[in-house]
């Protein structure tokens, strides 16, 4: 798997890859690594939520971010998949992450697909966000976020996504629609 110009940490790819399920799908040449919101700081303190409050042992204790583009020829769509690591900093309930997390993470991994997908994209918003809950995230834990985009229509895009355990469980699902903003002139 190739990775972005900006390196992920040797030990988050360690972390990973020392966990099976996740090896595997580091290891999927039709994804690429890419580096997404744990470091990244925007002007006006953008991203400060995963990049700082978020980023600690106790909460999401490692992230790493992967992308497969759209493939037009067969009409597979474009891919982002995020792994991960939950500490017990984030719970609603004992060792349960809380709903709203979860909601965060989906809105975060379904609204970056929209940007990856088009490079020459700045910002997209979220205009609205319909998450259903399947089962509790134990923390501890590692899971899977995917996301993938469903429809496109001028400056608005549909996105689903998931949230997974490493056996392909479903935790949650969303769907939700995007809006491009429009360049100031």
């Amino acid at each position: 798997m190739a990775q972005d110009e900006e390196a992920v940490p040797q030990s988050t790819l360690d972390h990973f890859k020392a966990i099976p399920w996740c090896a595997s799908h580091l290891s999927d040449p039709s994804f690429r690594i890419v580096s997404l919101s744990r470091t990244l700081i925007q002007d006006g303190n953008g991203h400060s939520l995963m990049a700082e409050t978020w980023n600690t042992d106790k909460t999401i204790k490692e992230l790493i971010s992967m992308y497969r583009p759209r493939d037009d020829s067969t009409g597979q769509p474009a891919e982002l998949r995020r792994l991960y690591t939950f500490g017990t900093g984030l719970n609603a309930h004992p060792n349960l992450l809380h709903g709203g997390v979860s909601a965060t993470i989906l809105d975060s991994t379904m609204g970056r697909i929209t940007v990856q997908d088009k490079p020459a994209i700045r910002s997209t918003y979220t205009v609205s966000l319909s998450i259903t809950y399947k089962k509790p995230i134990t923390t501890p834990s590692t899971i899977l976020a995917r996301s993938w985009i469903y429809k496109e229509e001028g400056r608005k895009t549909w996105v689903h996504g998931t949230l997974e355990s490493g056996t392909g469980e479903i935790y949650a699902t969303g769907e939700g629609l995007w809006v491009t903003v429009q360049p100031r002139l």
